[in-house]
């Protein structure tokens, strides 16, 4: 069962990568952002089950939470200015 984990994993990740894609169409564009993220999660999590070699191990593990935090600093920054964006109507 073990095996078939990290396959599972990965199809979770291609799954919200497609409903990220689909919502990015009807609600707002910053969705296409998370939806690259997520098809780049499943790509990593497929090949790491696909090849030898451990992704998830140092150095190459560096390289995904690299990437991860700067997707994540774009999430907050995004948030914020819609956040402030919503405030400033409301006190209009």
């Amino acid at each position: 069962m073990e095996a078939y984990t990290g396959y599972v994993y990965a199809a979770m990740w291609l799954i919200l990568a497609i409903y990220m894609f689909y919502l990015a169409f009807k609600h707002s564009k910053f969705l296409f952002v998370l939806s690259g993220f997520f098809l780049y999660s499943f790509v990593w999590q497929l090949i790491d089950k696909l090849i030898e070699t451990n992704l998830f191990a140092p150095p190459y593990s560096f390289i995904y939470r690299g990437v991860a935090i700067v997707v994540l600093i774009v999430c907050i920054i995004a948030y914020s200015k819609a956040r402030k964006a919503r405030l400033n109507e409301e006190n209009e």
